[in-house]
């Protein structure tokens, strides 16, 4: 049976012997180019004369029997199948580029990428650390902080081995076509004040009460924004406009302790600062929706030894967390 030639009319089919062929540079070549926008770039980066490139483009298409990037008076683009071709492409760069990192120092021990929210580091992930390492289990860690979106994003790309981050159940459900997730247990989104706020002597605070702030939120587009938002639009309000917006979880509950402003937080990443009087949570009449804290993994492939354990680390500090009865709100 013959090949169709790329672009023929005819369905084309893959050359599997060439696909064995390819190199490395083959692949970057699609990276390059999406990210770039130019053959000529691309070439640039990868230190190839421009015939070199042409030939190694030709090689790409002929191994996959498709189209893969069209020619554009600005340069080049990636047609519809390369981008197809790139989303699984870019993991398998990801997983080398990962290789070569976790090689060049210590080789010995596994190297694990781990993405997470900036609180997790308060709560979650120490307890883990200290569980896989009483038992000589620690992997090196190399910890990215992002946003729910930056760290999808990054898991898809193949930049990230796993994520440990808080997701609305429904937001899961969304995710579970292209991830593997492992529920670790409930969050609940609380409202924080300083000892001294009017709001931490109520015993019952209503929605409407929350716009007597000053406030200090996330950015907009952040989950934790999102949540916080809902209920007053749900409830025909317009949500509290913040005095200071702050990605920074340390840095809203230490101004919320400091200046007597009111802010946001999982209510499980409060221990330490109400352990020292610093802030206390409001008693809300209606609390604000749970989401959950998850593990999460690609889909495409199958995790490392380390990043299993990680799993199971992380699995067994959220049991240990529900079989504590969660401590009385204090009333004064």
């Amino acid at each position: 049976m013959k090949h169709a030639r790329p672009g023929s009319s005819n369905a084309a089919m893959p050359w599997p012997n060439r696909i064995d062929r390819l190199r490395i540079r083959h692949l970057r070549l699609l990276d390059l180019v999406a990210r770039s926008g130019s053959l000529t770039a691309a070439g640039e980066r990868l230190h190839l004369s421009q015939p070199a490139v042409t030939k190694m483009l030709q090689e790409l298409e002929l191994a996959f029997g498709c189209k893969l990037i069209e020619r554009t008076t600005r340069g080049g683009r990636l047609s519809l199948a390369g981008e197809r071709a790139l989303e699984r492409l870019r993991v398998v760069l990801g997983a080398i580029d990962a290789a070569g990192d976790a090689l060049l120092t210590r080789p010995e021990v596994a190297l694990v990428r781990l993405g997470m929210l900036p609180l997790v580091g308060m709560d979650v992930l120490p307890r883990a650390v200290a569980w896989l390492r009483a038992r000589g289990n620690l992997p090196r860690l190399a910890v990215r902080e992002h946003t729910v979106a930056g760290l999808t994003a990054m898991l898809s790309a193949g930049e990230l081995d796993c994520i440990v981050g808080r997701l609305q159940k429904e937001h899961a459900g969304q995710l579970e076509a292209s991830a593997h997730i492992t529920r670790l247990r409930d969050e609940h989104l609380a409202v924080v004040c300083a000892p001294g706020h009017a709001l931490a002597r109520r015993r019952a605070v209503a929605l409407a009460d929350l716009h007597e702030g000053p406030w200090i939120l996330p950015p907009r587009g952040t989950h934790t924004r999102d949540v916080f938002e809902q209920p007053f639009l749900d409830d025909g309000q317009l949500p509290p406009v913040p005095h200071i917006e702050s990605a920074s979880f340390h840095s809203n509950l230490a101004m919320t302790a400091a200046g007597g402003f009111l802010t946001v937080a999982p209510a499980t990443a409060l221990a330490n600062y109400q352990a020292l009087s610093m802030v206390c949570q409001v008693r809300l009449r209606t609390p604000f929706a749970s989401g959950q804290l998850v593990f999460i993994t690609p889909a495409q492939i199958e995790s490392p030894p380390a990043v299993a354990l990680l799993r199971v680390a992380l699995q067994a500090v959220a049991a240990q967390d529900a079989s504590v009865p969660s401590a009385p709100v204090r009333r004064r």
